[in-house]
């Protein structure tokens, strides 16, 4: 079998220049990804393989150079080996036409609109200039003249706070019957962002309101170009909240990265709608992959 690891943070070193010069524009090519949501990985060859959990399979499609034949076999044999059905996840179209030449009618492959990633240009998140960014524009002006807010960087000083807006955005979304998913899971790779934020070149920014924590938000680069948003999080009670934190951290930090990926939208209606309206410049296709009957 592939000898599948959790990774270390020692592990940054070698493996983010791998994923960052792959090209890859998915959340799954940023280091701090593996680390916080409980990824582990293997190197075969030349390639770097991820999965999502030793006790199940759900591979990445490989990432690097070589015979792609050669290691979708391994990880076939792979699966086959642990007694578990072959599946991937995450492929995009061009990844699963290369599976497809590969291995001609082998794989089934399915559509997830619900992991797509969303992906904006930077200056459309920072200026939100043109007609279709009005409603925005005018949902931060009203924001401003309604709080006494204040914004700042992410840092030692501030980081616990996010931890505390974060579980009291869990309970206010429990009480109220709002559709969310994993909230403890969420919660536990916050901590472990929080503890390890410098070691993982995190960095994020912080909304009080009369002095009170209220919103956050935390990321990291994946590459040059593009900039990964992991968590974001604001109270329910002050309207444009989540708008204020989207902007601000933006457009203060931002403004050097083509493309911020804001991640998936995982089937949740209201989040869907948020996402979309700040119009993405690419909805990153993902597709599953399963071995035909």
């Amino acid at each position: 079998m592939l000898d599948f690891q959790y990774p270390v943070l020692e592990d940054r070193a070698w493996m983010r220049p791998i994923l960052s010069e792959s090209g890859g524009m998915g959340n799954e090519y940023a280091f701090g990804t593996l680390f916080l949501w409980g990824g582990v990985y293997c190197r075969f060859e030349d390639f770097l393989l991820l999965n999502w959990g030793k006790d199940r399979v759900q591979y990445n499609f490989p990432i690097g150079k070589g015979d792609l034949k050669r290691v979708l076999g391994e990880m076939m044999e792979d699966a086959r080996q642990r007694g578990d059905a072959f599946r991937m996840w995450g492929m995009t179209g061009s990844q699963c036409e290369q599976m497809e030449a590969a291995f001609p009618d082998t794989f089934v492959f399915t559509p997830d609109r619900d992991g797509s990633d969303y992906i904006y240009r930077s200056e459309d998140l920072i200026q939100l200039a043109g007609r279709k960014y009005h409603g925005k524009r005018n949902h931060l002006s009203r924001f401003a003249r309604t709080y006494s807010f204040t914004y700042e960087d992410l840092g030692p000083d501030n980081l616990e706070a996010c931890l505390e807006i974060a579980k009291a955005w869990a309970d206010q979304s429990m009480s109220t019957g709002e559709k969310v998913k994993s909230p403890e899971r969420e919660l536990g790779a916050l901590s472990l962002a929080i503890r390890h934020f410098d070691a993982l070149a995190l960095s994020g920014g912080l909304i009080r309101i009369d002095g009170k924590p209220v919103a956050f938000t935390i990321g990291e680069e994946i590459n040059s170009k593009l900039f990964l948003l992991h968590f974001e999080k604001a109270l329910s009670g002050y309207d444009g909240l989540y708008a204020a934190i989207n902007h601000e951290f933006a457009a203060r930090n931002l403004s050097g990265y083509e493309y911020i990926n804001r991640e998936e939208d995982m089937g949740i209606e209201g989040l869907r709608r948020a996402k979309l309206s700040y119009y993405p410049a690419i909805l990153l296709d993902r597709y599953t992959a399963e071995l035909r009957p």
